[in-house]
């Protein structure tokens, strides 16, 4: 396609960290695009072909920021970081504008603003792209040579609310297996941008049908067509991709659907761990295909496939690098997500206590929420209609958060009644795990409303101490 020119009016956007200059600058990629929808970029890219070190300097002289040195052996790339904006210089990749937008991946990102001109350099159709809301290749190349865009063109159609263009989906399948040449790191960078997206559910779904996902989780394959019990319609495949839907419909609208948890929903940062609920959402039921058996009726059973599943997912956590924060979050999630439904049925049958409830909350601690939350998530997901005894379950869980919420505002402001110095004083205990189990106890119980005063609490633990002595 020739390139076009179309003067382009930025001045809505403060841009005066470009200097005046001789050399040919081009604003390009991701903020040109950004800028054409109408949003400040959070970062600036800039190709310049001249002397991009002179170029840095008078930048960060205008801001205020420090150049960095970012390049490779041959390849220079220079970062002003700046109070005002991150602007990244490099040099053209081609002999001129047109041969560098050539080499981008998508034509939303191959889009450059001349600084001197201020035209809108298009190559591609990138601007027609824009206004129809898609996002294509540049050229299959583009996905080839690196396949980490194979997932970027699901996180920016999720970001953007675009939709993906017909060859491009075509071109992303064939190529779905060059996924695995991609350091994982870098996968995981992309699938996080996406996993945070409030709307990448329908993007998921392709990433599923494109055959990119479980090129991602292999882990996954045996779930499609692992059929289950009576109570599910869906393979547990299906069963994931719907729980993965549900799930991030209840984390956009938690405020709305339980407005009097909202602050408990900001206190407790539910959106920042939507990316890692997600993720636990897809793998949460991973262990199931071997941890399934039929019994002598014919019934399907799954005992033990949270911990399978976690177990699994922890291989998949470390080959794709998440942080150990990331890790602990997910394993939680997984390894727990059943613990609510046990706790319903507990309580359907009257043998639910606040102490259970108050021993609930001390183990998953501050992933409580997230955790009952993917519960909520994983029990919608089981037929295409909730029925009555799943809609009681559901219920069960704003009951379960209202308790959480009493929990938290009661732990905060309760002291404790005793602590390790008065169990090392008056017991002569020595340091050991076991002060921090008895004081774990001892403050259960003074939740759950068994123990009031410091008197009660030593009485308990004489109490406590003497069984343990008399059971050996």
């Amino acid at each position: 396609m020739p390139p076009t020119q179309t003067m382009i009016d930025f001045s809505s956007f403060d841009l005066n960290f470009l200097p005046e200059t001789t050399d040919a600058v081009y604003l390009v990629g991701g903020s040109v695009r950004d800028l054409l929808a109408g949003r400040r970029p959070a970062d600036f890219d800039l190709a310049v072909d001249g002397d991009i070190r002179r170029l840095a300097g008078r930048i960060a002289a205008r801001t205020g920021g420090t150049v960095v040195d970012l390049g490779k052996k041959g390849f220079e790339v220079l970062r002003v970081a700046s109070p005002e904006a991150m602007i990244d210089l490099a040099p053209l990749d081609g002999p001129g504008i047109e041969a560098d937008l050539a080499r981008r991946d998508f034509t939303v990102n191959a889009l450059a603003w001349d600084v001197r001109s201020r035209r809108l350099v298009d190559c591609t159709g990138g601007l027609t792209d824009m206004q129809r809301k898609t996002i294509r290749m540049v050229c299959s190349a583009a996905l080839e040579n690196d396949p980490a865009r194979l997932v970027r063109a699901y996180r920016l159609a999720a970001a953007l609310g675009f939709s993906i263009e017909s060859e491009t989906r075509a071109a992303i399948a064939r190529h779905r297996r060059l996924i695995g040449s991609v350091a994982a790191e870098r996968v995981w960078a992309e699938l996080e941008k996406l996993l945070a997206c409030d709307r990448s559910a329908p993007h998921i779904r392709d990433m599923a049908d494109s055959g990119l996902l479980l090129s991602i989780f292999p882990e996954l394959s045996p779930t499609v067509g692992c059929g289950q019990n009576r109570y599910h319609a869906f393979d547990v495949f299906e069963h994931s991709l719907q729980a993965y839907a549900h799930l991030e419909r209840l984390i956009v609208a938690f405020g709305s659907r339980y407005p009097e948890m909202a602050d408990l929903a900001e206190n407790q940062n539910l959106d920042r761990h939507a990316p890692i609920l997600k993720y636990a959402g897809l793998l949460h039921d991973v262990g199931k295909p071997a941890t399934r058996r039929v019994d002598a009726k014919g019934q399907v059973h799954f005992y033990g496939h949270a911990g399978k599943s976690a177990d699994i997912a922890a291989g998949v956590s470390g080959r794709l690098h998440l942080s150990r924060k990331q890790r602990q979050a997910a394993d939680a999630i997984i390894r727990h997500h059943i613990r609510p439904l046990f706790l319903y049925l507990a309580s359907e049958n009257g043998n639910l206590g606040r102490r259970g409830l108050i021993r609930f909350f001390n183990r998953c601690g501050e992933m409580t929420l997230p955790i009952v939350v993917h519960t909520m998530a994983d029990i919608m997901a089981k037929r295409p209609v909730i029925d009555g005894r799943d809609e009681g379950f559901i219920r069960f869980c704003g009951e379960l958060l209202d308790a959480y919420r009493d929990f938290c505002s009661n732990r905060a402001a309760l002291p404790p009644l005793i602590d390790g110095h008065d169990l090392m004083d008056i017991f002569d205990l020595p340091p050991s795990p076991l002060l921090g189990r008895i004081l774990k106890q001892v403050h259960e119980r003074r939740l759950s409303g068994e123990l009031a005063t410091r008197d009660e609490a030593l009485i308990w633990v004489r109490a406590y101490l003497d069984r343990r002595t008399v059971g050996g």
